[in-house]
């Protein structure tokens, strides 16, 4: 079956329905439409002229999260994230999504000044004790506003901390960069800076880096997603290919899946084809890449969220868990962080409800699964939540506020970083690792 531009889609669906309870919008509303089977049965049928492609045909595939748990999900090793994924354009050009959502939409994507302007107003409401208030407000309730990860201070990746870098690197990385998402959080770029040159990996800074793409893939301007990804197969790979880094490091699992992809993606084009492949082949996760080559252990581990009572919960981030296939690494750091083993939330293969721009567009979904996962919280105790994604940290928080819960949520680089300040004079390099 082929859709879009025309690339193969890989094995058909057989239905069995082994995906469907590992679907978010199944679980919530029980429809077989809102299932991966039935909107592959609905795209299938539109693509074959069975079925119109009306207002409640492209609903139906419209709350899609891309989450790809049902391709965990799947014996038979089905490419579902490709095939609504070619589809999406389709979705982009139905008309069903309001002109000016579309305006909007790109016009925050590609300025980061209006992104600044939300986060100063954001802090200023928070202090004035209407934290929850916020919360309600489209778009501006899932801004972080003050918060334990999120400091204010933007640092380059070559600013040195007052670490030991040893003489000899063990690997060089690039650190994707580019993307709005440093400017909600930049308190974790500092500390992916900090964490990686402990453990002697030296840190290249490649200029000109742009977004992943997959904001714009997931909107259906499947053009842009190929022009950002064919920018960054230029930067990246040449920098691997003449020898000048090892790996492209990736602190959002979203933005890691899809340099992951970038591969398939691009796999029509014969210019970018093997250079896009390298990029995808080493591309690591930053919790990845640690526990694959072994990482310095804090002293005095312990610490999560500034002595925050109650249990460290760990929560997979979707495109971590079913894009890039890493599921014990984040787990590894957040137990050398704090000196246990996390506990899982909950429902860990289920969606929190961010899915890039998802918890803007698809407000009543998304607000139904972020207050699923605030009860998980409320259930399991925990005083702090460890996901690796920002995303899904704006997403989790803003649940969690809604519903009055004082837990907050840490990626787990930042629960390391915070640990290993906490053990003054502690070796780096290849002789402390695990």
């Amino acid at each position: 079956m082929e859709f879009g531009d025309g690339l193969e889609l890989g094995l058909p669906c057989v239905h069995c329905g082994l995906c469907l309870d590992t679907c978010p919008t199944y679980k919530i509303s029980g429809s077989e439409a809102a299932s991966p089977r039935g909107r592959i049965y609905i795209m299938e049928a539109i693509g074959a002229g069975e079925l119109a492609f009306d207002d409640e045909a492209a609903g139906h595939l419209e709350t899609c999260l891309g989450c790809r748990a049902c391709e965990s999900a799947c014996p038979s090793g089905v490419d579902y994230s490709r095939r609504i994924d070619e589809f999406r354009p389709r979705l982009a050009a139905s008309k069903r999504r309001s002109e000016l959502w579309r305006k909007f939409s790109r016009r925050l994507h590609g300025n980061t000044r209006i992104f600044d302007v939300g986060l100063k107003a954001a802090r200023v409401v928070d202090s004035l004790g209407l934290r929850r208030l916020r919360r309600r407000i489209p778009f501006f309730s899932l801004l972080p506003g003050r918060t334990a990860s999120s400091n204010g201070v933007e640092l380059s990746p070559l600013q040195r901390s007052n670490v030991h870098q040893p003489p000899y690197p063990r690997a060089r990385v690039a650190l994707l960069r580019g993307c709005i998402a440093d400017r909600a959080m930049p308190g974790l770029n500092r500390d992916a800076v900090e964490v990686l040159q402990r453990n002697g990996i030296e840190i290249v800074e490649l200029h000109d880096q742009v977004c992943c793409g997959a904001l714009d893939l997931h909107e259906g301007r499947r053009s842009e997603a190929l022009a950002l990804a064919r920018a960054n197969v230029d930067i990246f790979s040449g920098a691997l290919q003449r020898g000048e880094v090892d790996f492209v490091v990736s602190t959002a699992a979203g933005c890691g899946a899809q340099l992951r992809e970038y591969g398939k993606l691009l796999g029509g084009d014969s210019d970018y084809r093997e250079a896009a492949a390298l990029l995808s082949e080493r591309h690591r996760d930053i919790c990845e890449l640690l526990v694959e080559l072994g990482f310095e252990k804090p002293r005095a581990p312990g610490a999560t969220a500034g002595g925050k009572a109650g249990a460290l919960a760990y929560h997979d981030a979707c495109h971590l868990l079913h894009g890039c296939k890493v599921e014990a690494a984040p787990r590894a750091i957040c137990e050398a962080a704090t000196g246990t083993a996390p506990l899982d939330l909950g429902e860990n293969s289920i969606c929190c409800g961010s899915a890039g721009t998802y918890n803007l567009q698809q407000r009543t979904m998304a607000g139904r699964l972020g207050a699923r996962k605030a009860e998980l919280a409320r259930i399991s105790g925990a005083g702090v939540i460890a996901v690796a994604n920002v995303g899904c940290m704006l997403q989790l928080s803003r649940a969690l506020d809604l519903a009055g819960l004082r837990i907050e949520v840490r990626h787990p680089i930042e629960l390391l970083a915070q640990a290993y300040r906490g053990s003054p004079g502690a070796k780096a390099g290849p002789e402390a690792k695990r």
